[in-house]
C-alpha cells in the first residue's frame, strides 16, 4: 500500500524544475514587454515633442496671461487678454466671420469634391491610374508658391485666368484682390484655392473605396438597389469612419490657413504698411492676426492669448464632429 503522503508529493523532476525556476525581476519583465518596444519605436518623436514642443506649449500658455514683449519681462496680469479678445476685439470677431465662412465653405469644397472624384476614379477605365497622379501631385505643392500661382489667377482685368474663364460665359472681369467696394470677394478668392488640394482627400477616399469588399454590392445588385440607395445605405456607412477622419484633417488644416491670405493681402498693397489683413481687415484669419499681434504690434502675451483662444476653438470643433458622426452611427445601428 501507497500512503496518501507519498501519493500527493510530485515527481522528483518536476520538483527539481521548480526549485530551480526563479521568476523574473521587474527589469527583466520590462524588457521582455511589448509596451516598452513601442515606447523604443517612437521614442525619436516622443523625443522631439518634449524638447522642442511640450516646453513651447507651455511657455504659450503662461504668457497667454500676461503682458509681454521682446523689450520687458511678462507681467502678469491675469485673464486680461481673454477678456478683450471676447469683448474688445472687433479684429478677432471680423476673422472669425471671415473663418466660419472659409472654413466651411472650404470643408464642403474638399469632402465633396475629393469623395466625387474618388468614386469616379476607383471605376475601371483606361487611363485610370494616371489621372489619380495627374489630381493627386498638386496637392503636393503648398505654400507660398501656391499662393503667389493664384495670385496671378484671380488677377484684375483681362489678366487672370479667373476672369477669362468667366468671359467664356460673358461674365464682366471681377477684381477679386482689388474691390475695395467689395472686399468679401476676396474671401471666395481664397475658398476658391482649395480646388487645387482636393487630390490630398480624394487619394485617402479611394484607398478607403479600395477597402469595401464587393460581395457588399454584389449583395445589393441581387437585391435590387439602385446606385443611389447602393451610395447611401453601403458606401457611406462603411466609409463613415475615413469621412470623419478627411473631414477632421481638413477643417484643422483650413482653421490654419496662412500663406495664401498673407499673400492675397499683399495685392491690395497692405502688408507693406504694416496690415497683413487686407482692405479694412476684409482678409483677416486666425494665423495673420496672430502674426500681426505678436511681428508687427510685438505684443506676445496678447498673440499668445489668440494662439490659446484658437487652439480651443479647434479642438472644440474637432470633438464636435467625432460627436456627431458618433451619435448618427450609433442611432442607424438602434434603428
Amino acid at each position: 500500500m501507497i500512503s496518501t503522503s507519498q501519493q500527493r508529493q510530485p515527481p522528483l523532476s518536476s520538483r527539481s524544475s521548480s526549485q530551480g525556476y526563479k521568476r523574473p525581476n521587474f527589469f527583466q519583465r520590462l524588457w521582455r514587454s511589448e509596451d516598452l518596444k513601442g515606447y523604443l519605436y517612437i521614442s525619436p518623436w516622443l523625443i522631439g515633442f518634449l524638447l522642442l514642443g511640450l516646453w513651447p506649449i507651455t511657455q504659450t500658455f503662461y504668457y497667454s496671461f500676461t503682458k509681454f514683449n521682446l523689450f520687458n519681462d511678462p507681467t502678469w496680469i491675469g485673464f486680461k487678454n481673454y477678456q478683450d479678445i471676447l469683448t474688445r476685439d472687433p479684429i478677432f470677431l471680423q476673422a472669425c466671420i471671415n473663418m466660419v465662412v472659409y472654413v466651411l465653405c472650404s470643408t464642403i469644397i474638399s469632402i465633396v469634391g475629393g469623395l466625387g472624384l474618388a468614386l469616379l476614379l476607383n471605376q475601371k477605365f483606361p487611363g485610370n491610374h494616371f489621372f489619380r497622379t495627374v489630381l493627386y501631385i498638386p496637392s503636393l505643392l503648398v505654400g507660398v508658391a501656391i499662393a503667389k500661382l493664384f495670385k496671378a489667377i484671380f488677377a484684375a482685368g483681362d489678366n487672370g485666368l479667373a476672369n477669362v474663364f468667366l468671359g467664356l460665359f460673358h461674365i464682366a472681369p471681377v477684381n477679386w484682390l482689388g474691390d475695395y467696394s467689395r472686399p468679401w470677394i476676396g474671401v471666395i478668392a481664397m475658398i476658391l484655392v482649395n480646388v487645387w488640394f482636393i487630390g490630398g482627400t480624394m487619394l485617402i477616399f479611394l484607398a478607403g473605396l479600395k477597402g469595401i469588399s464587393e460581395t457588399y454590392y454584389e449583395a445589393a445588385r441581387i437585391d435590387g438597389a439602385g446606385k443611389w440607395s447602393t451610395f447611401w445605405r453601403i458606401t457611406v456607412p462603411l466609409l463613415s469612419p475615413v469621412i470623419v477622419f478627411n473631414t477632421i484633417l481638413t477643417l484643422i488644416g483650413h482653421i490654419q490657413v496662412f500663406e495664401t491670405p498673407l499673400v492675397f493681402a499683399s495685392s491690395q498693397g497692405t502688408v507693406s504698411t504694416g496690415n497683413p489683413l487686407g482692405y479694412h481687415n476684409s482678409l483677416a484669419v486666425f494665423l495673420t492676426y496672430i502674426y500681426r499681434r505678436a511681428f508687427i504690434s510685438n505684443d506676445y502675451g496678447y498673440a499668445s492669448a489668440l494662439s490659446v483662444t484658437v487652439f480651443v476653438i479647434t479642438l472644440i470643433l474637432t470633438l464636435f464632429v467625432l460627436a456627431s458622426i458618433r451619435f448618427s452611427h450609433y442611432s442607424e445601428q438602434e434603428n
